[in-house]
């Protein structure tokens, strides 16, 4: 995170910011690290990296044992202000866990960071499909998921058109490499019918559908969707049951940003 940073900005704290990355340093399965796994992950030097990790041990947001560190609770304070401000615990979650009940399925809201989606609220079923990676903070990459190209597909021009550049032609997955021009006709053939659909592009026979997000004014903030094993629906059905209710879940959600 801090090779992000404007080194030249007098105004920013390098330092503060090399502490972030510690902190992102504990993501995936790295749940436990060394001082030296941890230096490693964000390019610092070890007594650097110490030095950081003494920090956030002393504020309570790391704890260590037999030399191998973790994060506590407190790191979820870092979360609670965005959560709150943005009314996920008293209306996302809600109105996400009213429709998994409708239509029988889990159901997961995601906003933009960067180029990529991240899950900020999911409505579990139990007795449902359903993967490890989709739970609350997890991230998937915008071009071969349904949830990804439903916020691409409504990001104004400008900035859709950065994050393609950024994206080129990158392989996504070990069976399909999704080149930019290709992708930028199905993000148009999304805007087109309104919602996004995947099929086995990013997990081998998962599929996704998923609609767009906007606030009150109009911009896209995130998206709704759901995931199935591939073939479970057909396209009417997902038109019919599935399409229709997650559109009232999305507007619901929208009316609060």
């Amino acid at each position: 995170m801090h090779d992000l940073l404007d080194k030249e900005d007098k105004e920013v704290s390098l330092t503060f910011g090399k502490g972030l990355s510690v902190i992102m340093a504990f993501e995936g399965r790295n749940r436990d690290l060394t001082i030296s796994e941890i230096a490693e992950k964000v390019s610092l030097n070890r007594a650097v990296a110490r030095r950081l990790v003494r920090t956030l041990e002393q504020l309570g947001f790391v704890s260590h044992e037999r030399g191998r560190y973790q994060l506590t609770p407190r790191v979820l304070r870092l979360s609670r202000g965005f959560l709150e401000t943005r009314s996920i615990p008293q209306v996302v979650q809600p109105v996400l866990r009213n429709v998994s009940h409708e239509i029988g399925e889990s159901v997961s809201f995601a906003m933009q960071d960067g180029d990529e989606a991240v899950y900020v609220a999911h409505a579990f079923v139990p007795s449902r499909f359903s993967l490890n990676m989709v739970t609350v903070g997890s991230r998937v990459p915008f071009a071969p998921t349904a949830i990804g190209r439903a916020i691409l597909a409504f990001l104004d021009e400008t900035e859709r058109a950065a994050i393609l550049e950024r994206l080129g032609l990158t392989p996504y997955t070990s069976h399909t490499v999704v080149e930019r021009q290709a992708l930028n006709d199905l993000l148009n053939s999304v805007r087109m019918t309104g919602f996004s659909f995947s099929e086995s592009e990013y997990v081998e026979g998962v599929s996704s559908v998923a609609l767009p997000v906007f606030d009150r004014g109009a911009h896209v903030v995130g998206a709704v969707s759901i995931i199935f094993p591939q073939g479970q629906y057909n396209e009417r059905e997902l038109h019919d049951r599935i399409v229709s209710k997650l559109h009232r879940c999305a507007a619901d959600i929208g009316a609060v940003f």
